[in-house]
């Protein structure tokens, strides 16, 4: 599992304290994360990388408060380069769009003829037909467990436009997972009539 370590920086030090403590408790979002967007083999390569940049950015942070939202937003960011090409991978030049979009998708458990099993395989083409705005605000939602406010601060949108997206991909991800309606089929004139 990753840890959060000082690094000894001389008058620095007191910072590093700092950062390690309010840091460490997001380790866990910020695997989450990372696991969501460049898949589970990846998670913790792209979660070290951001927790880099992050202590690199630690003197730039205004709000402490807003933590768990600055790490996320550097984690999206790093997992977005990551998806790219940077970092030596070229996974979405290789890959075809559709196994692509699988890598940024929940990972699945359970047998695979369970009923749980295949609602989660309905969950998963509905999450994945979703454009990425409205994919990432879902996942940062119910799988990271942001706040609006929080997704916010990572989306640099209003919360209510967080909400408004929430409503339309959850609206979305309904009509996708309802069952095609059985409407019969149109009646025919008989000839002569």
């Amino acid at each position: 599992m990753l840890h959060v370590h000082a690094v000894n920086k001389g008058p620095y030090e007191m910072q590093d304290e700092n950062f390690v403590t309010l840091v460490s408790p997001h380790t866990a979002t910020i695997v989450r994360t990372a696991a969501l967007l460049v898949g589970p083999a990846d998670a913790e390569d792209a979660a070290q990388e951001a927790f880099m940049r992050a202590w690199q950015a630690w003197p730039e942070l205004r709000e402490t408060g807003a933590v768990r939202a600055w790490l996320v937003r550097i984690t999206i960011n790093v997992c977005r380069n990551w998806l790219s090409g940077h970092f030596g991978t070229h996974r979405l030049r290789t890959l075809p769009f559709d196994q692509a979009i699988k890598l940024s998708l929940p990972p699945m458990d359970g047998n695979p003829g369970d009923n749980d099993h295949t609602d989660k395989i309905d969950l998963h083409e509905a999450l994945a037909s979703l454009n990425e705005d409205l994919r990432l605000v879902v996942q940062l939602r119910y799988l990271v467990g942001l706040d609006a406010t929080e997704i916010g601060h990572v989306m640099h949108i209003p919360p209510a436009t967080v909400r408004t997206r929430l409503r339309h991909a959850l609206a979305l991800m309904r009509k996708h997972l309802q069952p095609a309606s059985d409407s019969p089929a149109p009646a025919t004139r008989e000839r002569g009539q």
